[in-house]
């Protein structure tokens, strides 16, 4: 007997992204598995440091609220910069004490953190738009994920605000 299909996607359990493969997992409540082809930041390559880097971050944050009309379309934010960010930028002496605090106490409430830092700040999922429609197969936002803007009409329905979304190299 063949295997059953896997049941379909009505909601995310967690979104993974791999910058190497290009790709936004999104595991699905229920085990069915879902792939969307993304386009980074224009420095695709190591974790983002500052504001204005054009990298994508790598670690672990959450679907931070509601998504929002942009011209890419729709906009998804995430919850960056993490306590792992602010700790490390903070070793580094990249932000002070009082940014770090203002940072960690947002993340423990569970609310968006300052994205007025010199981490960045205003990054999550979008679409395309009409500048970018079609052009996937390179890498031109400044730190976000991009994808169609069919696939992120999909995601506003499946990943509410506090989905996990974990990014790896």
């Amino acid at each position: 007997m063949a295997p059953l299909p896997p049941p379909p996607c009505e909601r995310a359990a967690s979104l993974e992204v791999r910058k190497s493969k290009r790709v936004l997992l999104v595991h699905c409540v229920g085990g069915a598995l879902l792939e969307i082809p993304i386009a980074l930041g224009r420095e695709p390559y190591g974790a983002k440091r500052d504001r204005d880097d054009d990298r994508t971050p790598e670690g672990e944050y959450h679907i931070a609220g509601h998504a929002r009309a942009s011209r890419f379309h729709r906009f998804i934010p995430i919850d960056y910069p993490s306590i792992d960010d602010a700790d490390r930028a903070l070793r580094e002496h990249r932000i002070s004490p009082a940014t770090h605090a203002r940072i960690v106490r947002a993340q423990l409430h569970g609310i968006l953190p300052p994205q007025d830092t010199a981490l960045g700040g205003f990054l999550g999922f979008h679409g395309e738009g009409a500048r970018w429609r079609g052009d996937l197969d390179i890498n031109w936002t400044r730190g976000c994920f991009a994808m169609s803007d069919e696939w992120i009409d999909r995601l506003v329905r499946l990943a509410p605000a506090g989905t996990p979304v974990r990014i790896v190299p």
